[in-house]
């Protein structure tokens, strides 16, 4: 009895150091998505940074910063989440960094839940909502609250679109009219500016979607977007090998998307596991992560 309680013992302080280890530390991931054009542009290299939660690599998040400089990237996208809601106290690591990544690369940013909670509540959080975005668009970044916009991006032309998400759809155990009444809108309806969703191969651009809930996935992938980017659910805390994340902030188990590239139709999902974490703030084979995306030419 006294060697089982020992090796219990044993096995729950090794747990503990790998939920520590892991809480601190980061891995760079890495993906290819073919983008379409058939040898007519470049290769291009997209850096996907989701779900900061404040947490800081080294002072000033310089390991990050480092990190992201290093990969050279065309663009940085972020998909939210990157503080947690606050009047504003809880903003100032996040807006810190935020302000440096221009220096990177063009910088777009869609909001996640913290961010919008902030928005929708002002009367519970002030003027903080603004005030971060402010600090953001002053340094360069490019804020997508539902709307696209247009650029080039190895020679190709790209739609960027960040999908601006209520409130209501991150509630947990989401009730399951909310997924009903969301899989029937359109993207007309969700986005001012609409996407040209001709495809590529008829003269359309690369799609590329911000959409920080994964829950809805396949909904995106039916719109017709090329490349899904989504976050929020922190990879699913712990992660077992052939079965994925065990849960998700709201409460799902088992969440089939929650830390991985899929391929649904003619869209590339790919679903960050995020840098931080905030309702459960414990990772077990879950590494945090900067996702890089390589847009490869077919020959």
């Amino acid at each position: 009895m006294i060697t089982v309680i020992v090796c219990l013992f044993f096995l729950a302080l090794l747990v503990l150091l790998r939920i520590f280890y892991e809480n601190h530390t980061f891995v760079v991931t890495r993906y290819d998505v073919d983008s379409g054009t058939n040898g007519t542009g470049d290769d291009w290299k997209i850096v996907f940074l989701s779900d900061l939660h404040n947490q800081e690599y080294g002072e000033g998040n310089e390991k990050l910063l480092r990190t992201v400089r290093d990969e050279k990237p065309d663009l940085i996208l972020v998909g939210g989440d990157m503080l947690i809601r606050s009047t504003g106290e809880k903003s100032e690591k996040a807006a810190r960094f935020m302000e440096q990544l221009p220096s990177i690369a063009p910088v777009y940013c869609a909001n996640g839940n913290h961010e919008q909670k902030m928005k929708e509540c002002e009367e519970e959080y002030g003027k903080a909502y603004q005030n971060y975005k402010k600090r953001l668009v002053d340094a360069g970044i490019h804020m997508l609250e539902n709307e696209a916009c247009t650029l080039k991006l190895g020679g190709q032309n790209v739609q960027i679109g960040g999908l601006e998400i209520p409130v209501s759809f991150f509630a947990k155990q989401v009730p399951w009219k909310h997924y009903d009444s969301f899989c029937d809108e359109s993207p007309e309806q969700l986005m001012p500016e609409q996407f040209d969703m001709r495809p590529v191969k008829d003269g359309g651009p690369y799609k590329i979607l911000l959409a920080h809930q994964a829950l809805y996935a396949e909904t995106y992938a039916d719109w017709g977007m090329d490349l899904v980017l989504c976050g929020h659910l922190h990879g699913g805390v712990v992660r077992l090998p052939g079965i994925g994340g065990i849960i998700s902030p709201q409460l799902t188990l088992f969440p089939k998307y929650s830390g991985e590239h899929s391929r649904l139709g003619e869209s590339d999902i790919i679903v960050s596991k995020g840098l931080g974490g905030h309702s459960i703030p414990i990772r077990l084979f879950d590494r945090a992560e900067v996702v890089v995306i390589c847009g490869r030419q077919e020959k």
